[in-house]
């Protein structure tokens, strides 16, 4: 079968699978299906995922969480903006030295940029890299 044809009729039984209206009718692809072998067994994939779905049940929380997400959100420390102009200063200074060639600072003076930055870090003592896992939800 035609790879175009084949991904177009694909989309559409995944379209189905989720209650939507596709553009083709039951009939087209049925007689895709039963003529392809590659979406005939992508047909058996989707509805055997769909099967394994339908068994279990959605997790539906009984507490409105908002409030406590939102508490978190409030009681967390806010960084004013000094820290960020001073870093931004730095760094426009930084770059003005650079521009003049008679003075040659070799690696180090490579490195001030990523200096800064870390400092930023440092003084704002937060690792933007962190995945909070200690909030705790409760009823």
């Amino acid at each position: 079968m035609n790879k175009q044809n084949c991904e177009e009729i694909l989309m559409a039984l995944m379209a189905v699978f989720d209650g939507e209206e596709t553009d083709f009718s039951p009939e087209q692809l049925n007689s895709h299906t039963a003529g392809c072998d590659d979406c005939r067994q992508a047909v058996e994939q989707m509805q055997h995922t769909f099967n394994l779905l339908r068994e279990h049940e959605r997790f539906a929380p009984d507490a409105d969480l908002w409030p406590l997400i939102d508490a978190q959100i409030e009681a967390e420390p806010k960084t004013g903006w000094q820290p960020f102009l001073l870093v931004g200063v730095l760094l426009v200074v930084y770059k003005f030295l650079e521009m003049f060639p008679a003075a040659d600072f070799g690696f180090v003076f490579k490195i001030v940029p990523l200096l800064l930055i870390v400092a930023l870090f440092v003084l704002l003592k937060e690792n933007p890299f962190k995945i909070n896992t200690e909030l705790i939800l409760e009823k």
